[in-house]
């Protein structure tokens, strides 16, 4: 089982301060799970982060990872968004059908900050959190719906 204090343990530990600011795990959702950041930064710059990266669902799904820009915010930077994701034989693919990742991790950083060093933090981060969170996935992930046979809605009289 995970502990939310765990995860914010390891989420600490990928903060490179004061230029990698926030690191954040969020479900497929978009739907805040845990944070870590630096203390000068407000609740308010975390809402607005994890505002950016829940819109980032799609690019994610396609590639695995987007980068973002946080337009309007400039002291946020950029966000680095990472699908946490795991197939059954152990490789990581976001391009399998139906397939959803496990959570996503999303890293708040300056424009100056080394975008290789992000990347390969959160790849590091996603691939040691996807071992623990794959035996959970049942729980985690939902079913994609099938398509709808209706056509269009009936009339209430």
């Amino acid at each position: 089982m995970l502990k939310l204090s765990t995860l914010h343990t390891y989420l600490s530990q990928v903060l490179d301060l004061p230029d990698l600011h926030t690191a954040i795990l969020l479900t497929p959702a978009g739907q805040l799970v845990c944070y870590a950041s630096d203390s000068t930064r407000s609740k308010e710059d975390v809402r607005v982060a994890v505002g950016i990266t829940g819109g980032s669902f799609v690019e994610v799904e396609e590639h695995g990872y987007a980068i973002l820009e946080a337009e309007g915010k400039p002291h946020l930077g950029r966000i680095y968004v990472q699908a946490i994701n795991e197939l059954p034989d152990g490789k990581n693919n976001v391009a399998a059908e139906g397939w959803q990742p496990l959570m996503i991790v999303a890293l708040a950083f300056t424009h100056g900050y080394d975008e290789a060093s992000v990347q390969a933090k959160a790849r590091a981060f996603a691939d040691h959190l996807a071992k623990a969170l794959h035996k959970h996935r049942d729980y985690l992930t939902a079913p994609k719906p099938p398509p709808s046979s209706i056509s269009s809605p009936t009339t209430v009289r």
